[in-house]
């Protein structure tokens, strides 16, 4: 019984030994360029993984085998997609894919089903995380019938996380890697 009890807690110990190491440490060159890519407003976050709200239709759906080889229905791997969000400027846009649920009416195109919008945010702010280093941007847009708002945690090790938050559909997540945009 104390074996058990000594093994227990050396494996409390390695845990919070792990954690603690494993906080986002970003050196100053890190947090300077991610800092001038924000004062630029010149960035671009290219989406590897899509997170649905988990919704009895959706599990159905991932439950039947419909999702992408690898992907599950809480995380979906997009990366071959394509997937973007870019501020250039006063501008963002986004052409991110959709999985989910419509919750309201409007216009529907069978060629455009994704979370797309380009143009100049409302309520633009940017402000420290809450935990660790990085920056939080938030704002609101529209396009046509549908409006957005949109939070992004954007971290120095070039990693962001997109929530888009939508008044026709469920929310969405998504994970990507952040760099600075050059047009091409």
């Amino acid at each position: 019984m104390k074996s058990i009890v000594k093994v227990g807690a050396y494996i409390v110990l390695l845990t919070s030994i792990a954690c603690a190491s494993s906080k986002n440490n970003a050196t100053a060159e890190e947090i300077a360029a991610l800092d001038q890519m924000i004062s630029n407003k010149q960035f671009e976050i290219q989406a590897n993984w899509a997170q649905p709200m988990a919704t009895q239709s959706f599990n159905s759906i991932a439950n039947a085998g419909l999702l992408p080889p690898g992907s599950t229905a809480s995380r979906i791997d997009i990366s071959g997609t394509g997937g973007y969000f870019r501020m250039v400027g006063d501008s963002v846009m986004a052409d991110l894919p959709f999985f989910g649920e419509r919750r309201m009416g409007g216009y529907y195109n069978q060629n455009k089903t994704g979370i797309i919008f380009e143009g100049i945010p409302k309520d633009l702010s940017f402000s420290p995380n809450k935990k660790g280093v990085g920056q939080t941007m938030r704002f609101t847009i529209s396009e046509k019938s549908e409006g957005f708002q949109v939070i992004a945690q954007l971290y120095p090790n070039g990693t962001a996380r997109l929530t888009v938050s939508s008044t026709h559909r469920t929310n969405m997540w998504y994970q990507g890697n952040l760099s600075e945009y050059k047009e091409e």
